[in-house]
């Protein structure tokens, strides 16, 4: 199953685990220990977040993707190893 959710992430068509665990059909908290677990082993890779309080997430290019207008900490996994 880890192999389905890397040739996922490979398509570049997904923005959110959410949409992993509907493509997929798993629950979402699976997704995020699989994606955990990829991390873990070196497959993917967290980019660094440098979300300033007092600038506009308009002034951001990946704002589409980040849940920081939500409240939460943007987190943006990445392939190690694009193939």
């Amino acid at each position: 199953m880890l192999e389905k959710l890397l040739d996922e992430i490979r398509l570049g068509n997904t923005s959110s685990p959410a949409v992993l665990a509907e493509r997929l059909n798993l629950s979402l908290s699976m997704v995020n220990a699989m994606l955990e677990t990829l991390e873990e082993q070196g497959y993917l890779k967290a980019m660094p977040t440098e979300c300033n309080p007092e600038k506009p997430c308009t002034s951001c290019p990946i704002s589409n993707l980040c849940s920081t207008k939500n409240g939460a900490s943007p987190r943006i996994l990445v392939l190690s190893h694009p193939t």
